[in-house]
């Protein structure tokens, strides 16, 4: 073997530690580009400019439709439902015939009061002539005084029965009456509660429910929280003392807005103790018929005529312990807290009362992205 081959001992040691130095170089670079401080990430947000529109005061609340008028159809008589002159759910006007019940009963019940009355007559006819007679008699002195006295009574007895009678006949003609059950106003009748052929009386539930529905009255409570000289002015305002525009609208489910316009027209006179709530009325046209009592709205007054006010989108809104606020962004795009006041809601809009001003920028979409004092990238879009 070739000498210049063998690695000798010192040789070792040196390669050994060439080695270990370069694998410390090496560790030593990823440490130092490990530590380097990374740049975050520049998050993209939604963001619109705030601006004045022409906006008047306005305050919502759940309300509930109800009818006007609502009236329960039940048997005055008794006896068995023979027709039900109607069509369930239609439109009934007043006057229309709805039930009729058997009517022979009621109608042999006039014939025997009338023939009551002429009998009380014939009596009466009888009674007079009597009476006639025996004065004649008493003038003569043919008779005594008692029987004149008793013939006064018994002709006085006769008049009170045809009294009586007329008066039986006539309660036989109401009760002819009640077997035909027609509707007292105009509306919409509902489910009848008896087939023809069952046998109803006074104590039977109601045959069917009429309700009104043009126009249509909208119930909503009003907090006793809310300031009393708002609640003051609604008074006035019912009241007709103040001559100002008050204009309840509503809106439905699904965000379309009703075609017509109400009026208010009540304030109850006290606060329900259970609720701490008082109840308030509107009543709107419905010549549609497209509200219907029991249903769900939420009404939205307003109050007064429009006025320029700062308006900004509910998505935009936070809240913590101290209040609402907002995210904004300065001329840098940097975010920044801004608590503010708010308002009464307007649409999918909020009102600011105070703690904002007219030209700065706001986040509404990707709030959740975002910490305050951070770098976004905005985007502008008008908000809806």
């Amino acid at each position: 073997m070739n000498g210049s081959n063998i690695i000798k001992p010192g040789n070792i040691f040196f390669l050994l530690a060439l080695a270990l130095s370069l694998l410390l170089s090496l560790s030593a670079c990823d440490k130092s580009e490990d530590t380097k401080p990374q740049k975050p990430a520049v998050q993209s947000v939604t963001v619109t400019t705030v601006k004045s529109i022409n906006v008047a005061e306005t305050v919502e609340r759940v309300a509930q439709t109800k009818a006007t008028e609502e009236i329960e159809l039940v048997a005055r008589v008794e006896g068995y439902l023979l027709e039900q002159k109607f069509i369930e759910g239609s439109d009934v006007n007043k006057g229309d015939l709805l039930f009729v019940i058997e009517k022979a009963p009621y109608e042999a019940e006039v014939q025997r009061t009338s023939a009551e009355v002429e009998k009380a007559k014939a009596n009466h006819t009888k009674t007079q002539l009597d009476l006639d007679r025996i004065q004649i008699l008493r003038n003569k002195n043919t008779i005594s005084q008692a029987e004149l006295d008793k013939a006064l009574a018994e002709e006085k007895m006769a008049a009170a029965d045809i009294l009586m009678q007329k008066a039986n006949l006539r309660k036989a003609r109401i009760d002819l009456s009640y077997t035909e059950i027609r509707s007292p106003i105009n509306g919409r009748i509902g489910r009848s509660g008896f087939s023809e052929g069952d046998l109803v009386n006074r104590q039977s539930a109601p045959l069917a429910t009429i309700v009104s529905l043009d126009p249509i009255s909208v119930y909503w409570e009003v907090s006793e929280g809310i300031p009393l000289a708002y609640r003051k002015r609604m008074q006035i305002m019912v009241d007709g003392k103040l001559n100002m525009k008050v204009i309840p609208r509503l809106r439905f489910a699904d965000g379309s807005i009703y075609d017509q316009e109400g009026t208010v027209d009540f304030i109850d006179n006290r606060v329900n103790p259970e609720t701490g709530t008082q109840r308030v009325r509107a009543v709107f046209p419905n010549p549609d018929k497209i509200l219907v009592p029991g249903q769900y709205v939420t009404i939205i007054i307003q109050i007064g005529e429009s006025e320029e006010r700062l308006v900004i989108p509910q998505s935009a809104v936070q809240a913590n312990q101290s209040g609402y606020f907002l995210l904004v962004v300065d001329d840098n795009n940097v975010a920044a807290i801004k608590p503010v006041k708010l308002g009464d809601r307007h649409g999918v809009n909020w009102i600011v009362e105070e703690g904002l001003n007219e030209g700065e920028t706001i986040i509404y979409q990707g709030i959740q992205k975002v910490r305050p004092g951070s770098v976004v990238n905005p985007v502008h879009k008008d908000s809806p």
